[in-house]
């Protein structure tokens, strides 16, 4: 039977919350980045929205209108920064900084830290890729550059190439067109490749696990496919298992073959890239898979932001297990969008993780390691304009 996870924090974020990503550096990894993202369409239209609750079907309107009158539409979000404080005797978020920019859809961390600096990219309403820094001393981010996606689009999702993969970092967004742009980040900013991937929206897009060749996608057609960047003319497979839009995908963080999709149908599916024909396994979690995320500790677990069914946590010790286990939920969400774990314990030391190469666990202040299994976790919920910091423990 799935536990339920406790509440530590909920903040209100005034505008509707819809990404969290903590930092995965090592001097960084109490900070977490929220993004921010709301349509207003006419004063009419907002004070309309004051007064009843949004429909459903509100944010693939937002999509779907993505091309009207721009004088009517008006976009707002940004960036919130938090720093997670250890002071007291539960940890709590505080605001450090923000930055007001148009609504933002998806954020990432650079994989690796570059020359101490840290890098995050997002994907916004206007259809731009942007790169930004964190600055160290003030923990305001600044703005790095501003790259354009296809046409008359909103930037969807956004993902960065394996740490391990040696050279220049690369970035995929997809966007509403359903079209995917590849970039090469060195000390600028280059379009190596952009093409049409999909008939709809390319909800989302990621790396494979050690090849910066290799990327996913999947799109509102029900695909999920897979490419090769040297030639992207034609995927190099199709999956139609999902019977709905394909909207979250990430590769395992240790295994070099595996990764994960979901679905508005409400499945979670584990794949093996060599082996495409027949996925894994799955589990059916009773709400659309909008983002997932593989701990970052052991590759164990998967945890969701499951649209209208709160968030889940989905035991992958046994990936050849049908239907996999759901060991935790958290229902106290209005469209749970963004879900992240964090590297720290409760104590704020950082929990022991395996290494890229082995099965070992990197010898991280093992003495002050913590004693149960009690994670930390930061949720957002869309329509209540809610970050929550809740724990799980695993027992």
């Amino acid at each position: 039977m799935a536990k339920s996870g406790k509440t530590i924090q909920k903040v209100d974020t005034v505008v509707n919350a819809d990404s969290v990503e903590w930092c995965p550096y090592h001097d960084n990894q109490h900070i977490l980045l929220c993004g921010t993202y709301k349509l207003q369409e006419s004063q009419s239209s907002l004070l309309e929205a004051e007064s009843e609750p949004p429909s459903p079907a509100q944010v693939d309107k937002d999509v779907e209108n993505v091309s009207r009158d721009p004088e009517v539409q008006v976009r707002v979000g940004g960036v919130t920064v938090y720093s997670l404080n250890f002071e007291g005797n539960t940890p709590e978020l505080r605001e450090t900084s923000s930055a007001a920019l148009c609504g933002i859809l998806d954020i990432k961390w650079l994989n690796e830290e570059v020359e101490d600096k840290a890098l995050f990219g997002l994907v916004d309403a206007e259809g731009y890729f942007q790169l930004l820094q964190l600055d160290q001393e003030s923990k305001r981010p600044s703005s790095i550059t501003k790259e354009q996606l296809s046409d008359s689009s909103l930037g969807l999702s956004l993902g960065w190439s394996p740490a391990c993969s040696g050279g220049t970092s690369r970035v995929a967004a997809s966007d509403s067109a359903g079209c995917l742009t590849v970039f090469d980040v060195d000390s600028k900013v280059n379009t190596i490749s952009s093409w049409q991937a999909h008939g709809y929206e390319a909800w989302i897009t990621a790396f494979h696990k050690t090849d910066k060749n290799i990327l996913y996608s999947g799109g509102d057609d029900c695909r999920l496919k897979r490419w090769d960047l040297r030639d992207t003319t034609q995927p190099t497979f199709t999956s139609r298992r999902h019977q709905m839009g394909v909207c979250s995908i990430q590769s395992h963080p240790f295994k070099d073959y595996i990764f994960a999709t979901g679905s508005y149908d409400e499945e979670l599916i584990i794949w093996d890239d060599r082996q495409l024909k027949k996925p894994l396994s799955y589990a059916a979690l009773g709400g659309g898979v909008w983002r997932i995320k593989w701990d970052p500790f052991q590759g164990d677990f998967i945890l969701t932001a499951t649209m209208y069914n709160g968030t889940h946590i989905i035991d992958c010790t046994d990936l050849g297990q049908t239907p996999l286990p759901v060991v935790a939920k958290y229902d106290d969400h209005n469209l749970a969008y963004g879900a992240d774990w964090c590297r720290l314990s409760e104590n704020g030391t950082q929990r022991p993780a395996r290494t890229q190469n082995d099965d070992q666990c990197e010898d991280i202040e093992k003495d002050k390691a913590p004693d149960d299994d009690t994670y930390l976790i930061s949720t957002c919920s869309f329509y209540d304009h809610a970050l929550h910091l809740w724990e799980w423990q695993n027992s």
